[in-house]
């Protein structure tokens, strides 16, 4: 990646109008791109998401000696997978740790495969060993290379045994990372959760042949997969993602005037928590649902300025809104009693320090925020003034600093004439994580500022 910076001219006429579609889902690309490099015969993956993220999962997969011929400029993939090879040199999941946990649930169940599994600066930083230790329980063989609990790490594919897992800790990357290696293991491999994540991996399973057991116990929730199973070929289109979709909807809800409608987007309920959270808060919004995508629903949501109230986020919430908070602080500084968001500690081991570097870049553009533990206090109805950051190499981090950006053009409120505050994101290129055409796709509704990558 070639570095950017992002120029945000913005006024106190900025505001979100019109209609867009949501970019592809990562999540739900990332799991169609391995699940199909491990079936029989040939997959379609139709309007997969083209990011930095998915293109390493493509790349390794590559390696790993899967045929992927891409057609119409790349708007679908058709990937003939079956047994996996083991490559000359290492995988490089540069940011990907969806792609990094679940390949290596993957390859520890491939008997005889010897693979390499590496990321960039920010991935070897990431816990590994959530994923590591349970497969290990299941007989895996994973050597740590360099530093313990991290990638890069080395594994020796081995013939695993199912295993009954709970997990001490919500994951919807952990658990996808065991049923994808149940599926080759011998017996039940149960993953039993006491927080719900995301089930995207459960929902495309049996899309791809797979039964998928699932039992709802008293606070819990356990899905099981009965292996050695055959992981067959299919066709499925990949819905709109509605954690980069929060952005522009986050902010039609704080700029006045605001009212947009976002198309095409995917309304799994384990990815919606920040409705009902927003909801009790005042946001004006609404969902319609126009079908399904496979076994993902799918639809709209309108949205429109709110009055907001104070905003909170407690513990158990945050796994099912982690990828959403750090623009739900930015809402909780336009709320009248502002916001507190609590047991936010999962934020430390994300891409970044999330929890540090939210507060860095809200405090960047004049807010008030404090930080206590694993909690986020914010101070309400705040004024943002134009300034220049860097997004410090991850793409959630640079979403909210776009998002501060838009708020600034209001600090000329009080003036005659609709004066421009410009402020630079530098380090933009690290957007293109998740959403490489972020800009090109949200202009269009982006009335009273200008955006410019240079």
């Amino acid at each position: 990646m070639s570095g950017r910076t992002l120029r945000v001219r913005a006024t106190r006429e900025t505001k979100l109008i019109g209609m867009m579609d949501a970019p592809p889902d990562k999540s739900i690309t990332i799991r169609a791109l391995l699940l199909a490099a491990i079936a029989e015969a040939t997959s379609t993956i139709e309007r997969p998401l083209r990011s930095e993220d998915t293109n390493a999962v493509l790349a390794a997969v590559r390696k790993l000696g899967v045929r992927v011929d891409e057609g119409d400029g790349g708007s679908a993939l058709r990937i003939t997978g079956g047994k996996l090879k083991s490559p000359e040199d290492a995988l490089d999941l540069r940011n990907s740790g969806t792609g990094l946990r679940l390949l290596t649930g993957i390859c520890a169940a491939r008997e005889g495969l010897t693979v390499t599994l590496t990321g960039d600066e920010s991935l070897r930083r990431r816990p590994l060993d959530r994923v590591v230790e349970p497969l290990r329980q299941m007989g895996a063989e994973i050597e740590y290379l360099e530093r313990e609990g991290c990638a890069p790490i080395q594994i020796q594919g081995r013939k695993l045994k199912g295993i009954r897992y709970e997990l001490p800790i919500p994951s919807a990357q952990v658990k996808s990372a065991l049923l994808l290696a149940g599926l080759s293991a011998e017996g039940r491999t149960e993953v039993v959760e006491h927080t719900a994540t995301r089930d995207h991996t459960e929902r495309m399973l049996p899309r791809f042949g797979v039964e998928v057991k699932e039992v709802e116990g008293k606070g819990t929730r356990a899905v099981a997969v009965e292996g050695p199973v055959k992981v067959r070929h299919t066709e499925l289109a990949i819905p709109g993602d509605y954690s980069s979709a929060f952005l522009p909807l986050a902010m039609s809800l704080c700029l006045p005037g605001s009212n947009i409608r976002v198309g095409g987007l995917g309304l799994n309920p384990t990815r919606l928590a920040t409705v009902p959270l927003l909801g009790r808060a005042g946001a004006r919004w609404q969902i319609e649902m126009a079908g399904y995508l496979g076994h993902e629903p799918v639809g709209v949501v309108f949205s429109s300025h709110s009055t907001l109230s104070r905003i909170e986020v407690d513990a158990d919430q945050v796994p099912s809104v982690i990828d959403e908070l750090p623009l739900m602080a930015l809402l909780a500084t336009q709320a009248e009693d502002g916001g507190e968001i609590r047991g936010a500690g999962e934020l430390r081991v994300k891409e970044s320090d999330r929890l540090a570097n939210t507060q860095a870049m809200l405090c960047a553009f004049g807010a008030h925020v404090e930080v206590e533990g694993d909690c986020l206090r914010i101070g309400g109805k705040q004024q943002f003034a134009a300034t220049k950051v860097d997004a410090g190499g991850d793409h959630r981090i640079a979403m909210l600093a776009l998002g501060c950006a838009l708020l600034a053009g209001t600090e000329s409120a009080e003036e005659e004439v609709a004066t421009m505050n410009e402020s630079e994101i530098a380090g933009w290129e690290c957007a293109d994580v998740s959403w490489p055409n972020l800009v090109e796709d949200m202009s269009p509704i982006v009335a009273g500022a200008v955006m410019e990558a240079m």
